[in-house]
């Protein structure tokens, strides 16, 4: 594959245009994801926090092997799932040999000691039990090939402990562990939609698992009671900081306000008519930390108007993590090559957008923008791909169907004519 044919990605303005006159047909009301779960009471809808990263120990023999299990009990009863790869288990036949000793922590046997036997038991492991992110405590020398090629492949943190003490405290290890993940920054636009934005907040901050993260919303102005409830989230929650702007400077601006203030080694866009599921940041991590090629990486969903879009099997939001993530266990480690990823969702490393820059805030408002950056970003010789390990809901256009039809189509057009003024025409 030549990364950089076809930068501009086939059918870009046609598939918009399909959108476009589908949503004409409809009152502007109801452009919005097509899924009956929109049918719901949004009021209703709480979101659960997401249960702790799960922790690999790699530990030392003799009593330091005993220390770590006491290290492990501690972590459990935090809430953290722990596996400790322990040597009593007869592990012949399947992948791993696993056995419960207490709530939140198993002892696992694997395969085989070399690298490559231990990587698929453990690779196996992760798929079986739902793994989101995942940390190790490597505390032998003898397990750094295996650490090594985890982070590589899997984006796991490591945190090397010769634990000496059975003194020492679960709580401070708890803390090093997450300071081991790196940061990520998440980045989400508002503009009015409080329930929307209420939603994307606490799904956000309830089933994000990764434990080093910051989540930037910039607020464009609203005056319907979101710049409330993100102030107050902001003080009760450390990893939340709101930008507010004084009024509405379009989707492109806005995101480059957030992204000129983020620090994280990765970086994510992700709209406001948004609800994420459990694992669904470590999987597009995954992918970024495993692939240097990559450029952009997004998740699949329910609602869009290219090949993300998957059928679903849900009908309320309360039904969405059980079917996520038997969805995302499916499909654990598959990613497509995607012409356009539409930035309801993307993530990036941080050096690709210091190499291709911020968003074109030519487009103003918004649209086009998206395509505009994947055809950068491909200029730049790297890959846009789709996660089929993750999966976000998206309710569609939540702040364009508040336009009448008439200011709809004329953004449309003013920004097509932008983009080919910039690209040239694009068609099939």
């Amino acid at each position: 594959m030549n990364p950089k044919a076809n930068p501009a990605g086939p059918g870009l303005v046609d598939r918009l245009e399909v959108l476009l006159r589908r949503l004409l047909r409809r009152p502007p009301s109801d452009w919005a994801g097509p899924d009956a779960s929109r049918s719901e009471p949004l009021g209703d809808v709480r979101f659960e926090p997401a249960s702790p990263f799960e922790v690999v120990w790699l530990p030392a023999g003799g009593n330091r092997g005993a220390a770590a299990a006491e290290r492990a009990d501690g972590l459990a009863r935090a809430g953290h799932r722990t596996y400790r790869v322990v040597p009593e288990l007869a592990a012949s036949g399947p992948p791993y040999s696993i056995r419960e000793r207490r709530r939140n922590q198993f002892d696992v046997a694997l395969r085989g000691a070399e690298v490559g036997p231990a990587f698929a038991s453990l690779e196996a492991l992760s798929r079986d039990a739902g793994f989101g992110a995942a940390a190790m405590v490597v505390e032998d020398a003898r397990w750094d090939a295996l650490a090594e090629r985890l982070s590589r492949e899997r984006g796991w943190a490591r945190l090397d402990a010769a634990l000496e003490s059975p003194a020492t405290d679960a709580r401070a290890l708890e803390e090093s562990l997450a300071g081991a993940f790196p940061l990520v920054s998440v980045v989400v636009v508002t503009f009015e939609n409080r329930e929307l934005n209420r939603l994307c907040l606490e799904s956000l901050l309830g089933r994000t698992e990764w434990p080093n993260l910051e989540a930037i919303f910039v607020d464009n102005g609203s005056t319907d009671g979101t710049r409330g409830l993100l102030e107050e989230a902001a003080r009760r929650d450390g990893r939340v900081t709101l930008l507010a702007l004084d009024r509405n400077r379009g989707f492109p601006a806005a995101c480059n306000a957030g992204l000129a203030r983020a620090r994280g080694r990765y970086l994510v866009v992700l709209n406001n008519d948004t609800v994420v599921t459990r694992g669904w940041l470590s999987a597009l991590v995954r992918h970024l930390s495993e692939n240097p090629a990559l450029g952009l990486v997004g998740p699949v969903t329910n609602a869009i108007a290219n090949e993300a879009r998957v059928e679903t099997g849900y009908r309320r939001l309360a039904d969405l993590s059980r079917w996520a993530a038997d969805w995302t266990r499916e499909h654990d480690g598959e990613t497509f090559e995607i012409a356009t990823l539409a930035f309801f969702c993307a993530a990036m490393r941080r050096e690709v957008f210091e190499s291709v820059g911020p968003l074109d805030e030519r487009f103003g408002i918004g649209m086009f923008e998206d395509g505009d950056y994947c055809r950068r970003v491909r200029a730049a010789g790297l890959e846009i791909r789709c996660a089929r390990d993750a999966f976000v809901h998206h309710w569609q256009m939540a702040s364009f169907r508040r336009m009448s039809r008439e200011a709809y189509l004329a953004l449309y057009e003013e920004n097509r004519r932008l983009f080919e003024e910039k690209w040239g025409q694009v068609s099939v």
